[in-house]
């Protein structure tokens, strides 16, 4: 228990970090997420640091080990632990969509301009015709 004890103020120290770091480069204008993706971002960090916090408090606060002492107090704890990592995943899910279709939205202009390209160094003539060989390569 006792490393678990040590890891859990470490891990929320170092998800108060990158949050830190995720909004200051946010606001400096280096950002490279949208709005909604920096929004996702903080608030899935809220609700990891409240579940690290919250499981802190079940096990070394209320001492819910075991369901022996107090069964209705350990059950409902432990099952709004699980909802809010329920949440949780649900907010990263979210996320992970919402890289997804900025994926292929950056898909879709690089094809568009790669067809702009191609379609202003090609003339009209040579459009229908097959490239050139290379004859030396025999």
């Amino acid at each position: 228990m006792f490393t678990v004890a040590v890891a859990l103020p470490i891990l929320a120290l170092i998800i108060i970090i990158l949050l830190l770091v995720e909004v200051r480069h946010y606001y400096a204008g280096r950002h490279l997420v949208s709005r909604r993706r920096f929004v996702l971002r903080i608030v899935a960090g809220l609700l990891l640091l409240a579940l690290l916090a919250v499981v802190f408090v079940g096990l070394f606060v209320l001492k819910l080990h075991s369901a022996r002492t107090q069964p209705t107090l350990f059950l409902g704890f432990w099952s709004g632990c699980l909802l809010v990592a329920l949440a949780l995943a649900w907010v990263m899910l979210a996320d992970m969509r919402e890289v997804e279709d900025r994926f292929t939205q950056r898909q879709h202009e690089i094809w568009r301009d790669m067809a702009r390209f191609l379609a202003g160094h090609i003339s009209p003539e040579d459009r229908g015709k097959s490239p050139p060989r290379d004859n030396a390569r025999k």
